[in-house]
């Protein structure tokens, strides 16, 4: 009996893994996926097996983090050549457990646009609903997610 309690704890832990996978798809768009990635995707990066649950992309989150995502969803424009603004940025929105889809500029009518939207060609640049804000300084980032019912910190 231990051994049938056992192997079936075993069976449970192996199904909560998951693979969690980073890719870009035609317009540059980065996508974070628990599952296998389109035939299109470019530059697919398979960040391993984590558990199921509140560590993975496609986790239960609280109902509050699920609702400012469904209703104000955060987009931060980034370039590769942003560096370190770009990079505190896209962490402070992690480790706060924040949902977002990174948008890479790197066409000039993605320039074009990027412009028409904050007003100048500079990154990061977050929006959060229709609120944008223009580089990355962590009171403006933390008020506008706090505005738009983002729980403060990441669920444990």
């Amino acid at each position: 009996m231990r051994v049938l309690i056992a192997f079936s704890l075993l069976a449970f832990a192996l199904a909560a893994q998951a693979q969690l996978f980073r890719w870009s798809d035609e317009s540059g768009k980065v996508h974070y996926t628990d599952t296998q990635p389109p035939a299109s995707a470019k530059n697919v990066e398979n960040k391993g097996s984590v558990r199921a649950g509140a560590e993975a992309a496609g986790a239960q989150r609280s109902y509050a983090l699920q609702q400012a995502a469904k209703n104000l969803p955060v987009t931060v424009y980034t370039s590769k050549a942003c560096g370190d603004p770009c990079k505190q940025g896209l962490a402070y929105l992690k480790k706060r457990g924040v949902p977002f889809t990174e948008k890479i500029i790197t066409t000039q009518a993605e320039i074009d646009d990027l412009t028409k939207l904050a007003g100048a060609p500079h990154v990061p640049v977050m929006v959060v609903g229709v609120s944008v804000q223009k580089g990355y300084a962590e009171q403006g980032w933390g008020e506008a997610l706090d505005t738009a019912g983002y729980p403060r910190s990441a669920a444990p």
